[in-house]
Order: structure tokens, then sequence, then C-alpha cells
């Protein structure tokens, strides 16, 4: 990590790290300030800061907070002996400040602040890019959404549905399939017709419509999208069977379904945390995707066993999705893609997103006593989690 602290053109100390300036090269402090009131929450438990820098950040928190609790994350030990504000920290004694983040650190009741110009001047290869950028994605979908959010949440509880509790550890020892609608779902679909009678399907929205133009009909469909356009994956598709939404969902499509509606209050969401516990119902874990809270249900069913369909977490030629997806299309240029290794061995795009879900799989067949297996060929290798071809799948059926 290459630090340089130069002068700017107002007379102030700036900060460059790794040919990236972290302040402005004009009114250092003055910018560090405005970015702060933008991002300030008075109605948050705390903050959480990343980068120490020169302090700038922080001196612009503590003029709008001297109270709550301030953690500041600093990326490197150099941080401490740049910032020129270390020598005032004795008199701040809600601020700390840390190098590491544990893991189970519990950040849902803070004010998460990550200047972007940190996260371009560490790069993808330093520790804590990935925590980082997963909290990051998170934060911006909240802020995005939080209207859609409350409005869908409102309306979905007036539903009276059925929550998930009826469905705890009802199916231990049985397998299921979970359908995603990646471009490999083309590939796989006569494997998973196969399937059909000898697994529990459970499929996201997104891929119902591949599913039914080739006479499968799921167990289950899942959906969690906010917006308004999961509307078409039901609307005039024919499907009556049973529906899993968060309870975040979009409530237009709540509406249209007309089959058994079962709603998820999802963790991490204060609304639907207190309902739950109003009801005294389970909350979920969702992993910020359909196919993460999709896993997260069939883990709390009980399954022994999961296959993925369609979790392809990447893209060759810029196919995002099945053909006959609701969802297909393919990626507009200009878009800034990574490379990451699929189960043959070679690389396709992905992206930030997808990147975070492919590390939620990561993290959470390390943590889960499920069996998980994937069948996407040209999809991302998931570590932990191995590809199953035609021949073997048989085998790993219980139902």
């Amino acid at each position: 990590m290459n630090y340089q602290v130069e002068t700017a053109k107002n007379g102030e100390a700036t900060l460059l790290l790794n040919n990236i300036y972290i302040y402005s090269k004009y009114n250092p402090k003055d910018d560090a300030s405005k970015f702060i009131k933008k991002e300030y929450d008075e109605s948050a438990k705390g903050y959480f800061l990343v980068g120490l820098g020169l302090g700038y950040h922080l001196e612009a928190l503590l003029e709008l907070d001297k109270g709550k609790p301030i953690i500041v994350l600093a990326l490197d030990h150099k941080e401490l002996k740049i910032c020129p504000f270390i020598s005032q920290m004795e008199q701040y004694k809600n601020v700390n400040i840390i190098i590491r983040i544990e893991s189970n650190v519990d950040l849902s009741q803070y004010k998460v602040i990550i200047p972007n110009p940190w996260m371009k001047a560490i790069g993808h290869e330093h520790r804590l890019h990935d925590v980082l950028e997963d909290i990051k994605i998170r934060q911006m979908s909240y802020v995005a959404l939080a209207t859609e959010l409350e409005k869908n949440f409102q309306a979905n509880s007036k539903n009276n549905d059925h929550s998930i509790s009826k469905f705890s550890n009802t199916f231990q020892g049985k397998s299921a399939c979970l359908v995603s609608a990646g471009p490999s779902l083309d590939d796989t679909i006569k494997l998973l017709k196969e399937t059909k009678g000898k697994s529990f399907i459970l499929a996201v929205g997104s891929s119902l419509n591949t599913l039914l133009r080739n006479d499968i009909e799921p167990n289950a469909v899942i959906i969690t999208d906010t917006q308004i356009n999961v509307v078409n994956q039901l609307e005039n598709k024919g499907y009556k069977g049973l529906l899993f939404y968060l309870a975040t969902a979009n409530h237009e499509m709540t509406r249209v379904h007309k089959g058994q509606k079962v709603i998820i209050y999802q963790e991490g969401y204060l609304l639907s945390e207190n309902e739950a516990k109003a009801r005294n119902e389970d909350v979920l874990e969702t992993g910020g995707s359909v196919a993460t809270t999709a896993f997260s249900l069939l883990e709390y069913m009980g399954f022994q066993k999961v296959i993925l369909f369609g979790q392809d977490l990447g893209f060759k030629d810029y196919n995002t999705h099945s053909i006959s997806s609701s969802s297909g299309n393919k990626v507009i240029n200009g878009i800034s893609f990574r490379r990451v290794l699929a189960n043959n061995g070679e690389y396709i795009h992905t992206t930030a997103n997808l990147s975070a879900y492919l590390r939620w799989f990561e993290r959470k067949v390390n943590e889960t006593s499920v069996e998980l297996y994937n069948t996407s060929w040209e999809g991302a290798k998931i570590k932990g989690i191995p590809y199953l071809d035609a021949a073997s799948l048989k085998n790993k059926l219980v139902f």
C-alpha cells in the first residue's frame, strides 16, 4: 500500500493511495465534510467508517455526532502514523479504531460509510476488499430500494399468509433441486426433467417460464425482488402452485398469484424482524439474492442434499440468463466485468454482485450440514460445491 501525502491547491494536506486520490486535490477537508453530510443518518445506532487516512471523514462525522459509537476501520497500520488527528483521539471515548473486521461483527443498526476512493485504491487483492464490497453492495441496494421495501412490506403484511414455520424440518433426509435462470439451465433442462417425482423442485421466479415450457411444474416458486417487473414471472403463466415470497417482495406480484402463498421474514431488515417477533415466526438469512434466499429456505426445510441448476454466477458470450427465462437478456456493453474460473476450467465474465453471491455460497457451504452440488459446467466454480454430471445425479436423489 503506497501512501503519499501531498499538498492540495488550497494548501491543505491531501492523500494519494496507490495513485488514487482519497480526498480532493483542491479542497480535501471541505469535500470530505460534504460527503459525510450526505451519508449521515441521525437515526443510526452508531457508525462504521472505512478508512482513517488523514482523519478528514472522521473529523466531519464527529462534528455532526459526538455521542454515538464510531468504529473506524484503518486499512493499513501506516494510517495510524500519517493521521494527524490521532493525537486528539483520547478526548473521543466513543471512537474505536480497528485494523481488522471480525466476520461476526454486528453492523445491522450501524450506518456503514465506505468512501468509494478507498475501494478503488485498495484493489481486489487487498485482504479486506471482498468483505467491504459485500457490505457496500448491501448498503447501496438498501438505499436505492428503501422506499419500495417499506411499501411492499406494509402491503404484504396485510395478506395474512402463513409463514415458513410450518415447513421447518419437514423434508429431513430428502433432496431438492434449486433452479435458477442462468444460461446453463438451457443445457441441463432435460436432466432436470428426469428429477420430477424424485426430488423437490424449488424454482426462482425468473426460471419458471423455462420450466413450464419444458413441461416441468416445480413444487414451489420463490420470488424476492421488490420491482414491479417480477409480476411478469407469474402473470398468465398458469402456475397456481406454492409460492414463497420475501416480506419486501413486490406486493403486486403477491396479489397476482392465485395459489398458496407463504411469506418469508428476512433477517437484517428491522421491520421484518419485528413483525416475525410479534408473530412468533422465524426469520431467514437472505444473502442478497433470490438463489441465496432459496438455499436458506431449503436448509430450513431440512433437506439433506441440494442440487443447483442454472446457478452460473457468471456468463459466457454475454448471455446472462436462460433464453426462455423471463429475465433473458444480454449484458449491455460498457459494464466493467471480472473474470472467474468456471467448472470446465475456462474463465467466464462476472460482476461485483455475482461475485458477492459466489462468496456467500462458499461461506455457507462451510457452515451447513446440507450437501451441495452444482450442475453448471460452464458456470462459476464454487469452492466446496462439486460439479455433478448426469451419470452421478440419480445417485443423489432422495424424495
